[in-house]
C-alpha cells in the first residue's frame, strides 16, 4: 500500500513539474520577442527626433524603406503558427550553425525513428518476459490492446484479418505513439508534418493496399475492379466513365489519409502552443520577470489531445483496413 502511494505521488509530482515546464518554456522567446519590438520602438522615435534636412532626401529613404522591410520581417514572424520547443531547439544552441541546420531539418524524422526504437526496445523486453500462466500486468494491457485491433479487423474483413493484422496493427501503434509524444515535455509529434511523415504513411498505405489488390484479384481481376465489375453491355458502356473515376479516387486517399492526420495534430500543437503563450504572456504582464512559470492554460488540452490523438491514430487504421477490404474477393469478405 506505500508503494502505491509512493508511486502515485511520483506520477503527481512529474505530471505537475511537466506541466509547469511546459507553461515556462516558451516564456523567455516571447519575451526576447518583446523587447526586440521595444527597442525597434525606441529607434524609430530617436530617428524621427532628427530633421529630415539633416541627412538629405535619399538617406532618409533609404532608412524609412529599411524600418518597411523590417516591419515586414517582424510582421512575417507575428504571423507564424506558434509551436512549443522540443529537445532539438535546445540542442541547435550548443552546437555548429551547420549541425543545428540539419537537426532542424530532420526534426521529424528524428523523432519519428526515436518512437520506432522506443517501441522496439519496449516488445522485445516484453518478449523476453511473457508468461502464458501468469501474464504480467503489462503483458495483459498489451494483449488487450492487440485483441481489440484485431476484433475490429474482422469485423470488416473477415477471417483473413490475421495475415493484415501486423500491418495494421504497426500502423495504429506508430500514429498513435507519435501523436502521444508531441503531448510529453521536450517532445514533438513527427505527424504534425505533411511533406514528410503523414504523407509518407498515406503513401506507404496506398502501395500495401495496391500489393494486396494485384495479389489476391490478379491483373485481369484488378482491372475488372477498377471498372466497376461490369458484368452486362451496358455496365460496360459504363466502365468507360467508372475507371477513370476510380482511378482518381485510389490516387486521392492516400492524400486525403496524409491531410487528415495532419491537419487534426497540427491543429492541436497549435492550440496547445497558443496556450502556453497565452498564460506566459499573462505572467509576464503581472510580475515582469523571465523565471516566473506561466499560468498554465494549456491544461484542459491536453486530455483533449489525448482523446483527438487516439482517435485520429484509429481513424487513419480503420480507413486502411477498408481500403483492404474493398480490395477483397467477394467469397472472403465477411461482416464488410
Amino acid at each position: 500500500m506505500l508503494d502505491m502511494s509512493r508511486n502515485k505521488l511520483a506520477v503527481y509530482a512529474f505530471a505537475f513539474s511537466a506541466l509547469l515546464f511546459a507553461a515556462g518554456t516558451t516564456a523567455t522567446p516571447s519575451l526576447a520577442q518583446h523587447g526586440h519590438d521595444d527597442t525597434h520602438t525606441e529607434q524609430v522615435t530617436h530617428d524621427d527626433a532628427h530633421p529630415a534636412d539633416a541627412h538629405g532626401a535619399d538617406t532618409h529613404g533609404d532608412a524609412a524603406h529599411g524600418d518597411a522591410a523590417h516591419a515586414e520581417g517582424d510582421h512575417g514572424e507575428h504571423g507564424s503558427m506558434p509551436h512549443l520547443p522540443n529537445a532539438l531547439t535546445f540542442i541547435s544552441q550548443w552546437v555548429p550553425e551547420n549541425v543545428a541546420h540539419i537537426l532542424q531539418e530532420w526534426t521529424n524524422p528524428i523523432y519519428a525513428f526515436l518512437v520506432v526504437i522506443f517501441t522496439s526496445i519496449f516488445f522485445i523486453n516484453l518478449k523476453k518476459s511473457l508468461n502464458t500462466r501468469k501474464p504480467s500486468r503489462t503483458q495483459m494491457a498489451v494483449e488487450m490492446v492487440l485483441g481489440g485491433l484485431y476484433g475490429l479487423f474482422v469485423q470488416i474483413i473477415g477471417p483473413t484479418a490475421r495475415r493484415y493484422t501486423p500491418f495494421l496493427g504497426s500502423l495504429f501503434l506508430f500514429i498513435l505513439l507519435n501523436n502521444l509524444f508531441g503531448l510529453i515535455p521536450l517532445g514533438h509529434a513527427s505527424t504534425s508534418a505533411f511533406n514528410t511523415t503523414t504523407l509518407a504513411l498515406g503513401v506507404i498505405t496506398f502501395l500495401v493496399v495496391q500489393i494486396i489488390a494485384l495479389k489476391e484479384n490478379g491483373i485481369g481481376g484488378y482491372l475488372h475492379h477498377m471498372a466497376g465489375s461490369p458484368k452486362t453491355g451496358m455496365d460496360w458502356g459504363f466502365s468507360l466513365l467508372l475507371f477513370p473515376l476510380h482511378l482518381l479516387g485510389e490516387l486521392i486517399k492516400p492524400i486525403s489519409l496524409a491531410l487528415r492526420l495532419f491537419g487534426n495534430i497540427f491543429g492541436e500543437d497549435t492550440l496547445v502552443a497558443t496556450m502556453v503563450l497565452l498564460g506566459a504572456g499573462i505572467t509576464y504582464g503581472l510580475i515582469g520577470s523571465d523565471f516566473v512559470p506561466g499560468i498554465p492554460l494549456q491544461f484542459p488540452f491536453y486530455f483533449l489531445g489525448l482523446l483527438s490523438s487516439t482517435i485520429q491514430a484509429l481513424v487513419f487504421t480503420l480507413l486502411a483496413t477498408v481500403y483492404i477490404a474493398l480490395w477483397l474477393p467477394h467469397g472472403e469478405e465477411h461482416g464488410h
